[in-house]
């Protein structure tokens, strides 16, 4: 390979990386991992949820194990944009959030959003970490769920659960992105 290559291939690296932290992320909060989600985030460093939470990142875990209670979540990473600059980077990642909210008179609410996430990255060691995330939000919607587990469309089908519960804890062997980083 030739020194561009060479460059180009430690880029393509840093930025998978990076992606692997964004993708670590929609984990830690859909599994209610709060341990693996606050090892995501650089010592100092920040979220900003707008109106929800805006502060450190230990706040913004303690926050979010209470806001999250009772509540399943699925985020889907779309487009993402990285630029690397040395020891830090930027990024923009478009993600669908879908939330699962119990009703008080019974049955859930699903609230889907469009949102973006517009990310400061800084490199500590060999791992990246969140410096800050911002979220913005593009669209969403709020309407009854579909979610009866005798329907013959579901059933038999395994349920997604947070934590532990999880039919990956069970399936996956340790993979790379359960690992604590």
């Amino acid at each position: 390979m030739t020194g561009d290559q060479d460059g180009a291939v430690a880029m393509l690296l840093e930025k998978q990386a990076i992606a692997e932290l964004v993708y670590a992320y929609s984990r830690a909060v859909d599994r209610h991992d709060f341990v693996l989600l606050r090892s995501l985030y650089a010592a100092d460093g920040i979220d900003d949820h707008g109106g929800l939470y805006c502060g450190p990142a230990d706040g913004f875990v303690a926050w979010l194990k209470t806001a999250m209670k009772g509540v399943e979540t699925s985020h889907a990473v779309h487009n993402h944009t990285i630029a690397v600059t040395g020891e830090t980077a930027e990024g923009e990642a478009y993600v669908t959030a879908y939330n699962r909210i119990p009703v008080a008179q019974g049955g859930f609410d699903e609230f889907i959003q469009g949102l973006r996430y517009i990310d400061s990255y800084v490199k500590e060691g060999v791992q990246w970490r969140f410096a800050r995330r911002t979220v913005v939000v593009d669209w969403a919607q709020l309407r009854p769920a579909f979610w009866d587990f005798d329907h013959p469309l579901l059933k038999g089908k395994r349920p997604a659960a947070p934590g532990a519960d999880d039919p990956s804890y069970g399936l996956l062997s340790a993979p790379p992105f359960i690992r604590r980083v």
